[in-house]
């Protein structure tokens, strides 16, 4: 199975309890409303578990999660989200990470909306750079579509998050809740350039690039 082992049934199972335990999370803290935003985790056979087309995420069971193959082949559950190759592109460009987070979190889209595409988000606050790293906009392309995933594949080869122009938030990491550790990152700096009305002052340059050499990626 070219080094990739077999997951036991237990080892399943906690990684769908992961699923539905973040979706709720996010569901109730808002960074994602109705059925928007999704959410995957790539287990250790190198098949993935993702959130199902349709369902809000606060709604979630374990029976419900989608189960594909890298290709995108659908092994069990409902039907994955449309969002596969935005969820695929992050694990075929960073093989270590092993969780995706995407929110629709108002904040910080209407940041990723109101910019230039490629800028890099103004540091706020030391967390961010120091867990997220250098969170660039991504050009706008349609939900679901192979340039969606081309584009955020590009925002995250640096970094654990990226924006999307007019859609919302990529955020990955080594697990679940280091993923969305990361997505209320971004969202909590973009809500301060907000409610200061642009007025909070950014980490100095040398201190950000100093904090970024922690980041792990």
């Amino acid at each position: 199975m070219d080094g990739k082992r077999e997951v036991s049934y237990a080892e399943e199972r906690r990684a769908r309890q992961e699923l539905v335990k973040w979706g709720k999370e996010l569901y109730d803290q808002g960074l994602v409303k109705g059925s928007g935003g999704n959410l995957s985790v790539r287990l250790e056979d190198g098949t993935v578990l993702m959130t199902p087309t349709g369902w809000f995420l606060g709604h979630m069971t374990e029976e419900c999660i989608s189960h594909i193959t890298m290709e995108g082949m659908l092994l069990d559950g409902e039907a994955p989200t449309k969002e596969v190759p935005l969820h695929l592109a992050v694990y075929q460009e960073r093989p270590n990470v092993c969780a995706v987070c995407h929110t629709h979190s108002l904040y910080a889209t209407a940041y990723a909306s109101s910019v230039e595409d490629g800028a890099v988000m103004p540091v706020y606050v030391p967390s961010l750079a120091a867990k997220v790293g250098p969170v660039q906009v991504t050009a706008f392309a349609l939900p679901g579509s192979e340039q969606l995933g081309e584009n955020v594949r590009i925002g995250i080869r640096s970094s654990n998050g990226t924006l999307l122009s007019n859609h919302g938030v990529v955020a990955v990491g080594k697990d679940m809740a280091a993923a969305v550790s990361a997505a209320n990152e971004i969202e909590n700096n973009a809500m301060l350039h907000f409610i200061s009305r642009q007025t909070v002052k950014p980490i100095p340059r040398d201190a950000v690039e100093a904090l970024y050499r922690k980041v792990s990626l």
